[in-house]
């Protein structure tokens, strides 16, 4: 089975609903929970997460939510090398460029995002959550 590494605006639109993405979300979240995939994000994409949602909804909210993820995906290592790739990366957003090599480092299969045109598709597939769910072989 794959592994998958979440980006921020996925989590974000399933747990602010927002729309038009979150029906897809929602989909994606149900059929990674189902079928027990391998799920992993970062510490970044975490802080975002929480950032964003204690503003929109507050902190216990925001708590609540952060839970629940951690109880679908695995926290993906962040280290120097990361940090290096990122720096020494030719792409315009830094954050994007610690996400994509974080899961270039931890071995992660396919890279979910709605910003697909931010990411190189050589070293990993990259796909958005419909890409992800109308192609996706993932075991029940």
């Amino acid at each position: 089975m794959d592994s998958v590494f979440l980006d921020t605006n996925v989590v974000l639109d399933f747990y602010i609903e927002r729309q038009p993405h979150h029906d897809v979300s929602l989909k994606l979240f149900t059929r990674l929970k189902q079928t027990k995939a391998r799920c992993f994000t970062s510490a970044v994409v975490i802080a975002n997460a929480y950032y964003v949602l204690t503003k929109l909804e507050g902190l216990e909210y925001a708590i609540d939510k952060i839970r629940r993820l951690r109880k679908l995906v695995a926290i993906a290592r962040i280290d120097d090398s990361v940090i290096d790739a990122a720096i020494a990366s030719p792409y315009k957003d830094f954050e994007d460029s610690i996400q994509f090599h974080c899961a270039i480092l931890n071995k992660i299969d396919t890279f979910i995002t709605r910003n697909i045109k931010h990411y190189p598709k050589a070293q990993l597939r990259i796909a958005d959550p419909s890409q992800f769910l109308g192609a996706a072989k993932l075991e029940t």
